[in-house]
C-alpha cells in the first residue's frame, strides 16, 4: 500500500506554492491564515526556507520567493536582478502602477520580475515564476521581432486579428489593451474585490479561474483609429519589447487598469513604457 505524503513536507510545498502565487510578499501571519496552519508551524517552515535561500525576508518581516529558486531556471539566473528591479521600480513610480517583466519563449510566457509603485493599486495577476501558454494576445509586443515561423504559429491562435495588433506595435513601439466598454465597470469592481480580499487567500483553483476571467476581460487590443481619439478610454495594460543579444526575448508590461484615461495621459503611459523598455534593454544587453 502506498504511503501518504509526509505532512511536514506537504506544509513546505504549500508555503512555497502560496508565496510563488501571491504576487506580493506575505507575513508569517498571512501565510498561516491562508493555509489554516498554526503561526508557530509557519514561522518554523519559513525560517528553514530562508536559511536555505528558498525564501527571502524583507525589513518588514514579509516573505517572498528567494534567490535559490533561480538555480532551477538557468535563463533567469543570468538576469542582473538588482539592476532589473531598479529599472522596474523606476518605471512603476513614474507610471504610478504595477510593472511586470516576462520572458517570451516559443510556447510560453513566464513572469520573471514585478514591482509596484508605493501606494499603487495592486492588480491581481500572474506571480513571479508562473507561466501561461503563448497565444494571442500574450507576447504581442515582441512578435514583430521574432522569427517568421514563430510569428506565424502565434498568429494562428487569432486568425484575422493578429495582423492589426502587430501593425499597432510596429507603429507605436508597444501594444495597448482595454476591456470592452460593457466590461470596464465589471473589471474595475472585480480587481478591487480581489485586492480587498487578498487574491493569495483564495483557494488555488478559484484564484486561477478568477484571474483567467480577469485576463480575458481586459485583453482587447486597441487599433490606431480607436486609440488616438480625444475621448477618455479604458486602459487595462500596455506591453513593450525588451531587446537583448539582437533579439526580443522579454516583454515589459505596465498595468494601470483604469476605466477612463484621457488622450494626453494615454500618451504619457506610451512614452513611459517605451522609455522603460529601452532602459531595460540596456540593462539586459550588457
Amino acid at each position: 500500500m502506498a504511503q501518504s505524503a509526509s505532512p511536514p513536507t506537504r506544509r513546505v510545498v504549500e508555503v512555497m506554492e502560496l508565496l510563488a502565487s501571491a504576487g506580493k510578499p506575505l507575513t508569517a501571519s498571512e501565510v498561516a491564515t491562508a493555509l489554516s496552519l498554526a503561526r508557530a508551524t509557519v514561522t518554523a517552515v519559513l525560517t528553514e526556507l530562508a536559511a536555505a535561500g528558498w525564501v527571502r525576508r524583507d525589513g518588514e518581516r514579509r516573505f517572498r520567493p528567494g534567490p535559490a529558486l533561480a538555480a532551477l531556471s538557468p535563463a533567469e539566473s543570468e538576469l542582473p536582478e538588482a539592476a532589473v528591479r531598479a529599472e522596474l521600480r523606476a518605471l512603476a513610480v513614474a507610471a504610478g502602477c504595477g510593472v511586470t517583466l516576462s520572458r517570451i519563449e516559443r510556447a510560453t510566457l513566464t513572469v520573471v520580475a514585478k514591482e509596484y509603485a508605493p501606494d499603487a493599486r495592486v492588480v491581481p495577476g500572474l506571480a513571479v515564476g508562473q507561466s501561461i501558454p503563448l497565444a494571442y494576445p500574450a507576447g504581442a509586443a515582441v512578435m514583430p521581432w521574432r522569427a517568421a515561423a514563430e510569428r506565424a504559429t502565434w498568429s494562428k491562435t487569432a486568425p484575422g486579428e493578429a495582423a492589426a495588433l502587430l501593425e499597432f506595435v510596429r507603429a507605436n513601439g508597444c501594444a495597448v489593451f482595454r476591456p470592452d466598454s460593457d466590461d470596464a465597470g465589471v473589471v474595475d469592481v472585480l480587481a478591487d474585490l480581489l485586492g480587498a480580499l487578498g487574491a493569495e487567500l483564495l483557494q488555488p483553483d478559484l484564484r486561477a479561474r478568477v484571474l483567467r476571467q480577469l485576463a480575458r476581460l481586459t485583453a482587447r487590443p486597441y487599433r490606431d483609429t480607436e486609440f488616438t481619439g480625444d475621448d477618455p478610454l479604458p486602459v487595462s495594460y500596455l506591453s513593450a519589447p525588451v531587446f537583448a543579444g539582437g533579439a526580443a526575448p522579454y516583454e515589459l508590461q505596465l498595468g494601470p487598469l483604469r476605466p477612463a484615461v484621457g488622450r494626453a495621459e494615454r500618451m504619457v503611459y506610451v512614452e513611459a513604457i517605451t522609455a522603460g523598455a529601452k532602459a531595460m534593454s540596456v540593462v539586459l544587453g550588457r
